[in-house]
């Protein structure tokens, strides 16, 4: 998968609408989405991730408003979580690919998100 193409739009204080300050992602970190009819999961490589969601890449769509589930998991390191959240934007890229970004169902704490981002 490849990187998602630049956005044009830049985020000042007054339109930014984060709950929580979006981190890099540890590296190689995916999340291993539960497939709804119970065969394989999908794999959605980590953009960006924070206490209160996720941007990730994906190479199939998913709807804005689905819920989705799966387990966070860092390439260099063991951890695992269990996380469940809602889609809020999808977003085509010129790869194929699409850009997926969603609100997690409950804040992750601090002591969860740490194995999943670069700088803990």
């Amino acid at each position: 998968m490849s990187a998602p193409a630049p956005v044009a739009e830049v985020q000042t204080a007054s339109t930014e609408r984060r709950a929580a300050p979006r981190r890099q992602p540890a590296m190689g970190t995916v999340l291993r989405l539960d497939a709804p009819d119970g065969g394989p999961s999908s794999v959605a490589l980590v953009w960006n991730i924070s206490t209160t969601g996720i941007s990730m890449l994906l190479h199939a769509p998913r709807p804005a408003g689905s819920e989705l589930a799966g387990y966070l998991e860092p390439m260099l390191d063991e951890a695992t979580l269990r996380v469940r959240m809602k889609v809020v934007h999808v977003k085509l890229l010129d790869t194929g690919d699409y850009f997926v970004g969603a609100h997690f169902d409950r804040p992750l704490t601090t002591e969860e998100l740490k194995p999943f981002v670069a700088d803990a």
